[in-house]
């Protein structure tokens, strides 16, 4: 890690700070859907990462070459329990929509 340890912190938990830090930035410039020029949080980072990868897992399910060459599959589920084929609100907009931020029992992000 770069820089002395402030007082009072152990050198393994300083590292790991770093290391997350060092993820974070790396998952930053891999999501093309995060805004380059604007400050984002932790937990908006990994929203940007989960919407990126179930869309990436959608357009692997549903590609014409690979329909093509497959039989038909059993019907996939994401996580959560959703079939691929229900449609998907992703994250960032459910953390940014002030109407949707209202959880009713029962109900999963992950499945809007």
């Amino acid at each position: 890690c770069k820089g002395g340890l402030p007082s009072g912190e152990e050198p393994s938990a300083l590292c790991l700070q770093c290391d997350m830090n060092d993820c974070y930035s790396r998952l930053r410039k891999l999501v093309p859907t995060i805004p380059p020029n604007k400050r984002v949080s932790k937990v908006e980072i990994l929203q940007h990462v989960i919407d990126y990868i179930l869309d990436l897992q959608l357009a692997l399910e549903t590609h014409p070459a690979l329909l093509r060459q497959q039989q038909p599959p059993p019907p996939a589920l994401h996580p959560g329990g959703c079939p691929a084929g229900t449609p998907r609100t992703p994250l960032t907009a459910l953390n940014t929509d002030p109407a949707g931020s209202v959880n009713k029992p029962g109900d999963s992000i992950l499945c809007r």
